[in-house]
């Protein structure tokens, strides 16, 4: 009985200890699955469509490009939070009662587009499909605006423009577009060709994208 009774427990105790085994490998297995698992949904996120993606078109505001009388660009002296306070993307502060509400000493150049500067603007803006990433900056610091006038001379909307933060604001009832780096790219080159062309003493516009190449010459 002693004999049998020891082998019982020697058996048990195998057992036990194989139970164990199975459960440590089965654990083990399982986080190796949840990895592997991980890692396919990881890659899967990081992959990028090589095929540029449709543009939604906003068709339901109005393109100023059409009926405008003229369009002028305006560069602000510095960025517009350093001399609007804390009005932020408040917009009814810069344009009510047909009034352009931008203090003079905040601009440092105003030039009316061209015909052949307002088809560019018009077709960047509204017609191209420049964007292959939709993501924008968390900053938002205009340095131009885009003014549309009417017969009467008078501005009736606005499109305020971040480059290097890839960002505009566009005055109620006007035709948006989508805002991405490769379009800013775009505008910034213009911009900077007006600048120069009229010889305005703003600060160069640059966009981050452009800013991180710099670093790196």
């Amino acid at each position: 009985m002693i004999i049998y009774s020891s082998n019982r427990s020697a058996i048990s105790y195998f057992l036990l200890l194989l139970m164990r085994y199975i459960t440590l490998l089965y654990l083990l297995l399982s986080f190796l699955s949840l990895s592997a698992q991980e890692k396919v949904i990881l890659y899967k996120g990081k992959k990028v469509s090589t095929s540029p993606i449709v543009e939604k078109r906003d068709s339901t505001g109005l393109d100023p490009f059409e009926v405008a009388e003229r369009v002028e660009l305006i560069f602000y002296t510095s960025n517009r939070m350093s001399w609007k306070n804390s009005a932020g993307k408040n917009l009814e502060e810069l344009l009510s009662d047909g009034r352009l509400n931008v203090p003079t000493d905040s601009i440092a150049g105003r030039v009316e587009l061209d015909p052949t500067q307002r088809t560019d603007w018009q077709y960047t803006l509204y017609q191209s499909q420049l964007c292959e990433e939709l993501m924008i900056a968390g900053c938002y610091e205009p340095r131009h605006m885009l003014v549309f006038y009417g017969h009467d001379n008078k501005p009736f909307g606005f499109i305020e423009i971040c480059i290097s933060c890839a960002g505009a604001s566009v005055s109620e009832g006007l035709r948006t577009f989508v805002v991405c780096p490769e379009r800013m790219v775009v505008l910034g080159s213009m911009v900077n060709q007006i600048k120069e062309k009229n010889s305005i003493s703003a600060i160069v516009t640059t966009t981050k994208s452009e800013q991180q190449k710099r670093k790196f010459r």
